[in-house]
């Protein structure tokens, strides 16, 4: 059993790395794609909400799926669907097709992801050690990887090619490698060993309000981590007049961030406790990027270059400054006493994709009204925000009924 569990955590670390390679080279190029459907930010912005909508109807089925074909088998079959969203981003040249493509990318992307996260609790479980952190860390090195390499070849190869032969190897890659994820006696074992919840009970109020509470601050995390990948291109190349290529440094600065501070963060947890890091990350993170998005807007009409050097400089701690997150409440919500992993990660994402939802809706609309740059001030005060919620995070908050 030991040798299986190795085998499946370098296994997991492999998964998340393909899983970012996939979408990250999509973000890198999204400035292009938004280019070739002619739609403006606002237009933008309410079309990708869809994919939230798909996460939701993904995250409805995740347990589900889970229990039927296990969380290994549920990796490989999802991710060709995830791979193939990201190759029709490619292909996109009308606004009404952006919503549907967004939807099935949200809804199969949920599910991996309560997969893979499920995956990562048993295992951490196992091990004894926070081991989440170094799971996403190779998530935010696929991320690098595709970015870098959108950043070389944009110019060079169209979008439609590129993202078909990177969702081409991600897909291939995951495939091969999920088969030394653990095996389905993994997932039985969790739900027996977590039983105290019947699958066809609704789950008791003592485990939802702390789950809403851990939603409620990845949720706002979320909104901070993912506009990065929805506008930083955007931002560099529109409003700050970024060249194609170079527009995709500040997403490369922050998933270079993320990287270095997701493989040394675990220590740090295991130290001074979750709701620490996370408060400190929170408030540090959503106060610099908040900062640089100021700062570059008094900037960029003097010097495009010194704009684009706050930026980078701006998302590269926005990056340190989130990478805890995700795993992090991931780790709690996972580590409920009596709950089955993948009903309780299926739930906290039910709820924060709704809520995130809500997010993107009012970027965009701010967008529409003021401007991207000052839009996203709000994601970065949301991070603040999920900063300041990190003392929610106490697993003994749970209150059990007498």
């Amino acid at each position: 059993m030991t040798r299986n569990v190795k085998h499946a955590k370098w296994a997991l670390r492999a998964t998340f790395f393909f899983m970012g390679l996939a979408v990250a080279a999509t973000a890198a190029r999204v400035a292009e794609i938004k280019g070739h459907t002619g739609t403006s930010d606002a237009i933008w912005g309410y079309c990708m909400m869809l994919g939230n909508v798909g996460a939701m109807a993904g995250n409805l089925f995740g347990t589900q799926l889970a229990h039927r074909f296990g969380t290994r088998r549920m990796v490989q079959l999802v991710m060709v669907i995830v791979g193939s969203s990201q190759i029709a981003y490619g292909f996109l040249d009308r606004a009404w097709q952006v919503p549907l493509v967004a939807f099935f990318a949200g809804g199969s992307y949920s599910l991996i992801n309560i997969a893979c996260n499920t995956q990562g609790s048993i295992i951490q479980s196992i091990e004894g050690r926070s081991l989440m952190p170094s799971f996403h860390g190779s998530w935010s090195i696929g991320a690098f990887t595709g970015s870098f390499t959108a950043g070389l070849i944009a110019k060079h190869v169209s979008t439609a090619t590129h993202l078909t032969f990177n969702s081409i190897v991600a897909i291939l890659g995951c495939i091969f490698i999920a088969r030394y994820l653990l095996a389905p006696t993994f997932d039985n074992a969790d739900v027996k060993a977590n039983s105290d919840v019947p699958h066809d009970e609704p789950i008791p109020s003592h485990f939802m309000n702390f789950i809403w509470l851990a939603a409620l601050g990845s949720m706002l995390a979320t909104i901070a981590e993912t506009s990065v990948g929805d506008w930083s291109a955007i931002l560099l190349h529109e409003d700050l007049h970024i060249p194609i290529g170079l527009n995709s440094l500040g997403y490369t600065c922050f998933v270079l961030a993320q990287i270095t501070s997701r493989f040394s963060i675990g220590k740090l947890i295991d130290r001074f406790g979750i709701p620490v890091v996370i408060r400190y990350g929170g408030v540090i993170g959503g106060s610099g990027y908040l900062i640089g998005l100021l700062i570059s807007y008094r900037i960029h009409h003097h010097s495009e270059m010194a704009a684009l050097v706050v930026m980078c400089i701006a998302y590269a701690i926005l990056g340190f400054g989130v990478a805890p997150m995700p795993p992090s409440y991931v780790s709690v919500v996972g580590s409920i006493k009596g709950l089955p992993t993948s009903r309780g990660l299926t739930r906290l994402a039910i709820i924060a994709a709704s809520g995130f939802l809500l997010g993107r809706f009012a970027i965009s609309s701010l967008a529409g009204l003021f401007g991207l740059q000052l839009a996203l001030l709000f994601p970065a005060c949301a991070l603040i925000g999920s900063g300041i919620l990190a003392k929610t995070l106490h697993l003994e908050r749970i209150k059990y009924p007498e």
